[in-house]
């Protein structure tokens, strides 16, 4: 059985197609298990409808045991799940109809640990590109590659095995923005035994309300989000990843936090990031601190760390 894992906020508008995609899939053994992060809008009404109609689907509330989010609603459904095969889903995107009959397929038969669909964007006036975009087929599987982006995919597109979905977590308390690019490392790290199908499986909708449109309108915020999330990688992988990794997640934490120091926007995470820093041995631990006040102040502080090898 696969379990399908949706976080939801405010998503009432939309919500039920999505789970109308899902209840239209050609695989009919799934559990599909919702978790509602707070709504204010008649989300609860809409799904109480939609449940009667097909005992597969759970609609659950998130409890205050988990942080408020994206990400505290995924772990908490996880611990609901029941199913050997795990795929987080979105409350606004929809699944083609043969969408797990053809990823469980390829698991089975290439006895994968995990596969990844391909996906793309749509929006009122049709289809638009795909998030990612790059040649699957000889596109090389490992946690590096996904770090520094030669090869990703979108968290509709993951189908996993439990037994490594259960060693990873999704991390809470963070700003939304990429939240399945640290879960991902993690598996890799785990597993490397996957496939890319090279077919559409997912359409991920664009619109006003989404994180997408959001993130595209605010290009500070979006410097935020990713400094943090850079650095939240690293310091939830450090025990597991390669030096190397850890490193590369570093310097790229380091480069925004000087970009939103030199626009007068004060980063966060210095300190933790500086004991990253000196747990590798990195050169840069020491010049890091006193670069980004100056740079806060003159503009100019980033020179003093930017070509220091770590």
């Amino acid at each position: 059985m696969i379990s399908i894992i949706i976080p939801t906020y405010n998503r009432a508008t939309y919500i039920l197609e999505t789970l109308h995609s899902i209840k239209n899939q050609t695989y009919k053994d799934f559990e599909c298990i919702i978790i509602d992060d707070g709504s204010t809008d008649n989300t609860n009404e809409v799904i109480s409808d939609f449940l009667s109609t097909d005992s597969r689907f759970k609609y659950y509330h998130r409890p205050d045991s988990f942080s408020k989010g994206a990400n505290g609603s995924r772990n908490y459904g996880f611990s609901l799940s029941t199913g050997s095969l795990i795929k987080f889903f979105d409350s606004d995107d929809l699944m083609l109809p043969e969408h797990l009959e053809k990823s469980i397929k390829y698991i089975e038969e290439g006895n994968y640990d995990f596969v990844v669909g391909d996906s793309i964007n749509f929006d009122k006036s049709g289809l638009l590109s795909k998030p990612y975009n790059f040649d699957r087929k000889t596109a090389s599987i490992s946690a590096m590659s996904f770090t520094n982006y030669k090869v990703a995919w979108i968290t509709n597109d993951l189908l996993v095995k439990r037994q490594y979905a259960e060693q990873c977590q999704f991390a809470e308390g963070i700003r939304d923005q990429g939240s399945e690019h640290q879960f991902n490392i993690h598996i890799l790290l785990l597993t490397t035994n996957g496939y890319l199908i090279d077919e559409i499986l997912s359409h991920r909708r664009i619109h006003d309300d989404g994180f997408v449109e959001k993130v595209h309108k605010d290009l500070l915020f979006v410097d935020i989000m990713n400094a943090e999330l850079y650095y939240v990688t690293a310091l939830n992988l450090k025990d597991l990843a390669p030096k190397k990794l850890i490193l590369w997640l570093l310097d790229y934490h380091l480069s925004l936090s000087f970009k939103l120091a030199k626009m007068k926007t004060w980063p966060e995470n210095i300190i933790g990031a500086t004991r990253l820093l000196l747990k590798y041995k990195s050169p840069k631990a020491f010049l890091y601190p006193v670069a980004i006040g100056i740079t806060y102040l003159t503009g100019k502080g980033y020179q003093l760390i930017k070509f220091i090898r770590s």
